[in-house]
């Protein structure tokens, strides 16, 4: 493994991963976010201080996944599908599933929150797969 790859892919794309969490969250489900947290509503969900971080180690992750795999699978934009599928599973759908029954949003924006992260996890997946290759 070539971690210094790593690391660059995974600065690569916990840079899609940020700006496509200010799409998801800022734009796609702002009113949802606004209907969900009431008066509590800050519209400033998108802080970068907390997520910039966070999308960082989601982005490490992906790389990291995609640099394990890659022997078996083949390099490739599919194998980093499937490297940020993984991210996504692991970040998105299964932690929700956790909250659900502790009543802090309703079950259909959940879906809605793990279906519009899809698309940002798996492209910046590959985004940063693009940058990984083995050590010399």
């Amino acid at each position: 493994m070539n971690f210094t790859r790593i690391f660059l892919g995974g600065l690569i794309a916990g840079i899609v991963y940020f700006i496509g969490d200010g799409i998801v969250h800022g734009a796609l489900l702002h009113s949802h976010w606004t209907e969900v947290l009431g008066p509590n509503a800050d519209q400033s969900l998108h802080q970068p201080a907390y997520f910039g971080p966070y999308d960082l180690l989601k982005g490490l992750l992906a790389v990291w996944i995609y640099a394990a795999i890659r022997p078996r699978f083949r390099a490739g934009p599919l194998t980093a599908a499937v490297a940020g599928l993984a991210v996504w599973l692991a970040c998105i759908p299964v932690p929700l599933l956790g909250l659900l029954p502790m009543k802090f949003f309703p079950a259909s924006f959940a879906v809605r929150w793990a279906l519009y992260a899809i698309v940002p996890t798996v492209v910046g997946a590959i985004a940063g797969a693009w940058i990984y290759k083995e050590a010399p």
